[in-house]
């Protein structure tokens, strides 16, 4: 039997279209405690572990609902668990752990050391809710929190901070979800924080809002869509450089690092430019299916990407195979 390759999810051109993604990743949450605690911003920024994703509120980076909803219907159906393949203008994209830590820099390598385990009364405001098991939400912290920060310990402050940009960003939790112990347990031990493989935890639960979303395509006009969805149109954004040119620009020529730091812009961009942008590049354009931290097109695959248990598809090994022999997709 000949193999063959991936289906689409929808036929060419078929993919319904919502009205509105009700985004939870929230730059402006950032940008708030940039206001209200400054110099605790500024030392939490210059960490390494979320230097690079705190870079994009800074930059103003807008978010597209437009060009992350058109791009869930663009999925191949896979045996894979742990990668999403999409297509656009007939051209296969690779989206894994690979391109993930590409656009974020995140630790990827688990450490047993990292493993959250006990924690420190300090008599603080974040011990005394671990201690009395009270519950808070990033909205709570946006409502009553924030006017009452200049009564807390310097820590707690940046504590809160970093609690922000974990729940807020990297796992984009819906506001009114109450954040779990774990997390905050984690930034009462800025050692262990750091050394947290967050780039395979925020990617895991990337992929299942990915998944969860798909399953309400065509139902509903508007969907609640969690997970770091910046990284996902940031990816599109490498993977089809004319997307990056619409949807902003680079802040350098000359930058080095994960590729989250380098963009900013409005990201204003319609269904009608996505389809036309679609059609042109079909003809003529670059598009780079796979995306390594050595470059655009590479087909590198480090250890450190590989996940145990996942399922083989032989179709996927097709797709990379003419990937690697630079297959003309406009036969297809």
């Amino acid at each position: 039997m000949e193999l063959e390759l991936p289906k689409r999810l929808y036929a060419e051109g078929l993919k319904p279209q919502v009205k509105k993604i009700n985004n939870c990743c929230r730059m402006e949450l950032i940008r708030d405690l940039k206001k209200a605690m400054s110099a605790e911003y500024n030392d939490v920024k210059i960490d390494p572990v979320f230097k690079h994703i705190m870079a994009i509120a800074d930059n103003k980076l807008g978010f597209s609902g437009k060009l992350v909803d058109s791009f869930l219907g663009k999925q191949l159906i896979t045996s894979k668990m742990h990668e999403k393949w999409f297509v656009f203008a007939r051209m296969p994209l690779q989206f894994s752990l690979q391109e993930y830590h590409a656009v974020t820099g995140l630790k990827v390598s688990r450490e047993s050391s990292s493993d959250v385990v006990t924690w420190k009364n300090d008599g603080g405001f974040w011990s005394n809710l671990l201690r009395s098991g009270d519950k808070i939400t990033l909205k709570s912290i946006r409502k009553v929190h924030l006017k009452e920060v200049h009564k807390w310990t310097r820590i707690d402050r940046m504590r809160l901070i970093y609690l922000c940009v974990i729940m807020g960003v990297v796992m984009g939790r819906d506001e009114k979800v109450n954040i779990p112990y774990m997390y905050i347990k984690l930034v009462m031990d800025l050692d262990k924080l750091q050394k947290f493989h967050w780039s395979l935890h925020s990617y895991d639960f990337l992929l299942s809002s990915i998944e969860k979303a798909r399953k309400k395509l065509g139902k509903k006009d508007s969907y609640i869509f969690e997970g770091f969805s910046y990284a996902l149109q940031i990816w599109i954004m490498e993977a089809i450089p004319d997307f990056g040119e619409i949807c902003g620009r680079h802040v350098s020529c000359s930058f080095i690092g994960p590729r989250c730091g380098n963009w900013k812009g409005v990201a204003n961009v319609s269904y009608e430019d996505i389809i036309e942008l679609e059609d042109s590049l079909t003809k003529k354009g670059d598009l780079f299916s796979v995306i390594s931290v050595t470059g655009n097109g590479d087909m590198f695959q480090h250890v450190d990407y590989t996940r145990k248990g996942e399922m083989e598809d032989e179709r996927v090994d097709l797709l990379q195979d003419r990937i690697r022999q630079k297959f003309d997709w406009s036969s297809t």
